[in-house]
């Protein structure tokens, strides 16, 4: 009896959902040609939440949903090269709804005949990409890449250029997926126009034998590639602008494109003072894109990176050219990228700093004043030829040259938590350096008899020179006075020999093995000398407690095996590489030497789920060694500062770092919702840290050491939120972000604990109407906390607030406003008494002329109030420090821009 009355109580059930569920057919072809579609994408996506209810492809046309339960939905109808069908259905009544044929149109056709009014959807996610579309934004006429970037949801640019996309910083901007314009991403996103991108594409570039294999090596950087229209692949553009402005500011730029396919011809010339163009913060050339980390040497005597973020007043001047081209029906492809760039900055600086120790704190006040020149030669080149249907070789040839001269004049005074005075500096530091680099990577791929068995092969060679000297006069006034007068020598080069094979072989139809094999030899030599000078007569002695020659060799024999699993839903890699690293160090200055030998694991997982085509949650780990540098083991005193020594270690041990990270991305398609996510965690065990002695004169010497009883944190999350208000056709988004570190380092030998965290939360509103008006707000606060175990009381809290409009005009006569505002506040702290803030006002009016509004006159007001002031807050171990320093101020500057462009696409 109970089994009939469970029986009765499902079939019961079952009644009730096919009498609540609809069956849903229609057919698919093209507009004009009447051709049944194959393998169309249909999906059933619920109105209220945009969540996929099914999906489905059609059949010879054909597509059925069965026991669909009734509401609201939307359907969507996507094939490739054909304009997407959106219809939204109501399923309330009827058991069966029958679409009859849905016709798709040809995108040519619709670009050529039709105009669509309504709001087109901006946002794909495929896969590990995501991918926006430009015309779905409201850009001014000539507007930029980097105008476009900037309404991106899920991206922020900064004042300075830098792009930040999905919580990463985007290290490289390609065209057609290949450098453009060099390494320098501002390059391409200030100059290439808006109106030719048919598509921006957003995801972490793999390194080329890692993208072959599909086995995931660690190295990725996130990466715009921005794809031309077709119609744009063929003509000439470019642009070219002159401006002159009152105080001497002024800016110069021309840019040239020639495009016939495959084939590109670029070149620019630029000059200007106003730190608008070829100022990237990324001036270390990258030379490896294989297993190496290779970039220009950092053993300069001065510290200076050769880049402007701000600080200081810039002039600079660069010229670049660039040729791409496929020969042989697309098997030889060449890359030729070439640049050259003049820079110099100059300004003053004011620095506070607070140096927590056990028994108190000491607070120093510096002032600088600097003038600082670079110049530097690069040429890239790229060759990959395609052997046979089944192989290639990939060739990159990198060179380059920096010739840099710095000028540094300190005054500084400190005193303790008492207000004496303990100490007093007079400073003056001259240097020039000449640095030289070259790379040659082989990449040789080939696909075996079996779908997914492959071999690659890579070998990268890199060398790098550098020779600096320099000039230290310095007078300390402590009870002890010191005067220094000072030559200083460097002269170091690093060699690097990597050789990479991989193997993959299919274990079915979804997962694969590889095993890899890799040998490196890294040799190095850094060698200083400082020599005193005698004031009277001029004579120079070498003083030995500052000079020395030092010798490091580093030889690894690496190998490992990787697991990986990928169906259409799930993506899985699991693996290991062991390590055995035989490390040479001599000390040719004493005759000594000292061989070790380490072995390590590198570890490395990847998980990835795709809940639906536009909804991806991925999560990574990885782990690796860091070992010392030769600057870290070499046994010396450096006292490019006499008050702050250091001091290298030759008994250092690598650190180890566990990396872990966690991405989500969706977009709701119905809704027109974006979310992004990330959380990212490292973990550095037995980190190379600095062990301080600071006396009571105020004199530190870092040291540097293996904490092995601790471990250092860095932590970071970030969220991104886009969605249209229902009211007024309002764009709504909200990003946050927290970023922190746990710190340790030793100090009069306390352990001192140092924890910093940064949360940072903006809403921002924004809403356009075609050929009136773009316009946007956002409000951001800002808290930051810093704690020191040493001196727990000075709990440096302090909050801060950022907001920013922005309103873009257009007026009649082909004539724009554009206005915006940058306020931000910094309340003080324990450390800090003052509260700082500015208002950074800059506006311009705009007249357009001529048909197309090729030729553009413009004048605009740079820091409208005046209120411009460099500022920033920083923690570094055991010191807080805060930096003002001279910028760029207010300017009125008259522009004439002329933006040209002939394309013949029926070519």
């Amino acid at each position: 009896m109970k089994f009939y009355i469970i029986f009765f109580g499902l079939f019961c059930n079952s009644c009730i959902v096919l009498a609540q569920s609809v069956k849903i057919i229609g057919s698919v072809q093209d507009t004009s040609k009447n051709l049944k579609f194959n393998q169309a994408s249909v999906v059933l996506v619920k109105s209220k939440d945009s969540i996929i209810y099914a999906d489905t492809r059609t059949v010879n046309g054909i597509f059925t949903f069965q026991n669909v339960v009734k509401g609201q939905y939307h359907l969507i109808i996507s094939y490739p090269k054909y304009v997407d069908f959106f219809l939204s259905l109501n399923l309330e009544k009827d058991s069966l709804m029958d679409l009859g044929t849905i016709n798709l149109m040809d995108e040519a056709i619709l670009l050529n005949s039709v105009v669509v009014k309504g709001k087109k959807l901006g946002i794909k996610i495929r896969g590990d990409t995501t991918e926006y579309d430009p015309a779905a934004y409201n850009l001014r006429p000539n507007a930029t890449v980097e105008d476009l970037l900037k309404q991106l949801q899920g991206m922020q640019v900064d004042r300075n250029g830098n792009i930040t996309a999905q919580g990463k910083q985007v290290r490289r901007v390609l065209v057609d997926g290949e450098e453009f314009f060099g390494n320098d991403p501002t390059l391409v996103t200030k100059n290439l126009r808006a109106d030719m991108i048919d598509k921006v594409q957003v995801f972490d570039k793999k390194s080329d034998q890692s993208a072959f294999t599909g086995i995931n090596d660690g190295k990725e950087s996130k990466t715009i590639n921005l794809k031309l229209k077709k119609e744009n692949k063929i003509g000439n553009f470019g642009r070219v602008e002159l401006a002159a402005g009152n105080f001497g500011f002024y800016q110069g730029q021309g840019f040239y494109n020639h495009f016939h396919n495959d084939k590109k011809i670029a070149a620019y010339l630029f000059s200007n003072n106003t730190g608008i163009v070829g100022l990237s913060r990324r001036d270390r050339q990258q030379y490896s894109d294989g297993g190496v980390e290779a970039t220009y040497n950092t053993f300069d005597i001065d510290s200076w990176n050769g880049s402007y973020g701000g600080k200081g007043i810039p002039n600079s001047t660069g010229l670049g050219g660039q040729f791409s081209n496929k020969f042989n029906e697309g098997k030889l492809s060449m890359n030729i990228n070439y640049s050259y760039n003049h820079l110099n900055v100059s300004g003053n600086d004011f620095i506070e700093r607070q140096e927590n120790l056990p028994a108190l704190y000491l607070l120093s006040n510096s002032v600088r004043k600097f003038d600082n020149n670079q110049q530097r030669n690069n040429l890239n080149s790229d060759l990959k030829i395609i052997l046979d249907t089944s192989s290639s070789l990939a060739i990159k040839i990198n060179a380059g040259q920096i010739s840099r001269k710095t000028f540094n004049d300190f005054r500084s005074e400190a005193r303790d938590s008492s207000e004496n005075i303990v100490n007093s500096n007079s400073r003056l530091f001259k240097t020039s350096a000449d640095k030289y680099a070259g790379a040659t990577d082989l990449l040789y791929l080939k696909k075996l008899d079996r779908e997914r068995r492959t071999i690659s092969i890579g070998l990268n060679i890199f060398h790098t020179t550098s020779t600096s000297s320099g000039t230290l006069i310095s007078n300390i006034e402590t009870e002890t006075p010191t005067d220094l007068n000072q030559l200083k020598y460097n002269k170091d080069y690093t060699s690097i020999i990597n050789l990479k094979s991989v193997y993959t072989e299919p274990l079915s139809k979804s997962a694969t093995i590889s095993a890899t094999l890799i040998w490196i030899h890294n040799s190095g030599a850094l060698n200083r000398e400082t020599f005193d000078q005698e004031q009277n007569s001029g004579n120079k002695l070498l003083n030995n407690s500052l000079s020395n020659n030092y010798h490091l060799e580093q030889v690894f024999e690496r190998g490992g095996l990787n697991y990986y699993f990928s169906t259409k839903k799930i993506r899985l890699q699991a693996g290991t590489d062991f390590a055995h690293i035989n490390f040479n160090q001599k000390n040719v200055s004493m005759n000594s030497f000292l061989k070790r030998e380490f072995y390590n694991f590198y570890p490395s997982a990847e998980f990835a789920y795709n809940f639906s085509a536009m909804e991806t949650l991925s999560m990574k780990y990885n782990g690796y060694p860091t070992l010392p540098s030769i600057e870290q083991l070499q046994p010396i005193i450096n006292n490019n500062d006499p008050l702050n020594l250091i001091i290298g270690n030759i008994n250092l041990d690598p650190s180890f770092s566990n990396n872990v990270s966690l991405n989500y991305i969706a977009f709701k398609q119905a809704n027109n919702i974006f979310i992004s996510g990330n959380v990212n965690l490292s973990q550095i065990k037995n980190p190379i840290s600095a062990v301080v002695t600071t006396d009571l004169e105020g004199l530190s010497i870092y040291e540097y050491n293996n904490l092995s009883t601790v471990s250092n944190l860095r932590y970071s999350a970030s969220f991104s939120f886009g969605a249209p208000l229902k009211i007024s056709d309002i764009s709504f988004t909200v990003d946050g972000s927290m970023e922190g570190n746990r710190l340790n380092n030793i100090v009069n030998s306390r352990l001192s604990k140092n924890q910093l965290n940064m949360y940072k939360l903006t809403l921002g509103f924004g809403k356009a109407k075609k050929n009136f008006y773009n316009c946007g707000v956002s409000f951001g606060v800002i808290y930051n906390s810093n704690k020191n175990s040493l001196q727990p009381l000075l709990r440096n809290e302090s909050w801060g607030y950022q907001t920013r409009p922005n309103l873009d005009f257009y007026l009649p006569f082909k004539m724009s406003l554009h206005t915006e505002v940058d306020y931000l506040f910094q309340g003080k702290t324990t450390s800090f008494t003052s509260d700082f803030s500015r208002v950074l006002w800059n506006t311009y009016l705009q007249k357009d002329f001529f048909k197309n509004n090729e030729l553009s006159i413009k004048v605009s007001l740079n820091d409208a109030l005046n209120q411009n002031r460099g500022f920033e807050r920083y923690i570094t171990q055991n010191l807080v420090i805060q930096n003002t320093y001279d910028t760029i101020k207010r300017y009125f500057m008259l522009s004439c821009i002329w933006n040209f462009k002939k394309f013949n696409s029926a070519k």
